[in-house]
């Protein structure tokens, strides 16, 4: 494998469902590896809604600095203005290693190049003193924190990587890809958002309330309070229901020993119906095709609050139910508007997405927010700590990794190869709703 020739995935930057899978055989051999830093190859990645995300938002919130074009690559694809990389999640093997406490045969959970090409980190261990050779469970794993250059205007999520040494079982996972290591790829992520979602920014005790939101960490109840937070006995109407986070969030709901809402409705299309309701994370599932009026109506108890979470429904159906729902007196004061992912980004309209972005949306006559882990998670820290934060997302993670998303299928691919025929699939909108897409490299 030392000598097999990489492939890296190219994509234009304007449009990103157009891809180059390109051989760089002018990369090898790999010079000597500088000190602090490991030398990582890609060895599973998963494909899903969010990496076309990740390219149309790409610019404006530098995720194409974190895997920049390599030195050998060739013209035209050279042109950092027009061509770029963009990154998933998953595992990478440690192949070298200038880090004493990350021994070579390592593996790396974290964001993840789309290709066989090494790629040197500098990095430091996430205490002075960590140790990963003895550590393969995931509330006690070992962490690194990227410090190369280039990556430092990134979120800082994206420059954390969870540690597991040879010594432990992950390896044998990997290698036998088992469903476990498909969830770490597929589900990880949005489980940790899920989890800061339903364990701090909507829960109502104080000790571990969070604002949601972008911004300044602040206490300030006008910008975010525990009566805000407060979902208990509430409707809660979820859009885009069989996303990831979606049924995450419903089923961290569901299992509250208290503070539970009243109920839980996913609005879903026709398309994804079946799946969602396979789940089990809904207490009942409507059509976004139907009124919401009407849909409001059937499922919503008079004088109780209305919570919408928006996971990134089709053509800004959330801003409009809930535009159409606050036109009406009785919902107004009593509705909460939540803002958590986006729908597949089509580079035709990623322009208008990114300025819409980049600029402070007017204000609706309703409570409105949208909600960001990385903020979340740093404001969740200051809570609890770094151990305690860490213990209880693995913890929590636990009870989701064998398991899970009930009717979710994982469907392995095996290469590079593969790799650009899923993501293909995904710009076509052919992935099916209840379809996983994992690849070993």
């Amino acid at each position: 494998m030392a000598d097999e020739i990489p492939t890296v995935q190219i994509l234009d930057k304007q449009n990103y469902f157009e891809q180059t899978l390109l051989p760089l055989p002018n990369a090898l051999p790999y010079p000597p590896l500088a000190p602090s830093s490991l030398r990582l190859r890609t060895s599973v990645l998963s494909l899903t809604v969010n990496n076309f995300t990740y390219a149309a938002l790409g610019t404006l919130l530098h995720w194409w600095d974190v895997h920049p074009l390599p030195p050998s690559t060739p013209a035209p694809y050279d042109d950092g203005a027009k061509y770029g990389r963009i990154s998933a999640w998953g595992y990478a093997e440690v192949l070298e290693s200038t880090v004493p406490s990350v021994p070579r045969g390592s593996h790396l959970w974290g964001y993840v190049p789309l290709g066989t090409l090494a790629e040197d980190l500098e990095v430091r261990p996430h205490r002075p003193d960590g140790d990963a050779a003895d550590s393969d469970g995931d509330a006690t794993a070992a962490q690194v924190l990227v410090t190369s250059a280039h990556r430092q205007r990134a979120m800082p999520i994206y420059n954390r990587y969870f540690v597991y040494p040879p010594s432990g079982g992950r390896a044998a996972e990997i290698a036998r890809r088992t469903r476990a290591v498909a969830h770490d790829a597929l589900l990880r992520v949005m489980h940790a958002t899920a989890f800061l979602m339903a364990d701090f920014a909507f829960n109502a005790d104080a000790a571990r309330l969070v604002n949601p939101g972008l911004g300044p960490d602040t206490n300030d109840d006008a910008i975010w309070s525990a009566r805000d937070a407060d979902l208990s006995g509430a409707t809660v109407l979820v859009l885009a229901p069989g996303s990831k986070v979606a049924a995450i969030f419903a089923s961290l709901l569901r299992a509250r020993p208290t503070g539970r809402p009243r109920r839980i409705i996913g609005a879903s299309s026709e398309a994804s119906r079946a799946f969602v309701e396979g789940t089990g994370a809904y207490d009942a599932v409507i059509s976004t095709a139907g009124d919401p009026l009407q849909a409001v109506r059937d499922h919503h108890e008079d004088g109780s609050r209305l919570a919408i979470f928006d996971f990134g429904g089709r053509a800004g159906i959330g801003p409009r139910w809930a535009a159409s729902l606050a036109a009406h007196p009785q919902y107004t004061a009593r509705l909460l508007f939540v803002g958590v992912g986006s729908d597949i980004l089509d580079p035709a309209t990623a322009s208008a997405v990114r300025a819409a972005a980049a600029a402070a949306p007017p204000k609706p006559a309703y409570k409105a927010v949208r909600v960001n882990a990385d903020d979340m998670r740093r404001r969740a820290i200051q809570r609890l700590g770094e151990d305690g934060y860490w213990a209880e997302e693995a913890r929590s993670w636990a009870l989701f990794r064998e398991e899970g998303i009930k009717g979710l299928d994982v469907a392995w691919g095996q290469g590079m190869p593969d790799v650009i025929k899923g993501w293909d699939r995904l710009a076509r909108g052919e992935v099916l709703p209840n379809e996983g897409l994992v690849y070993k490299l």
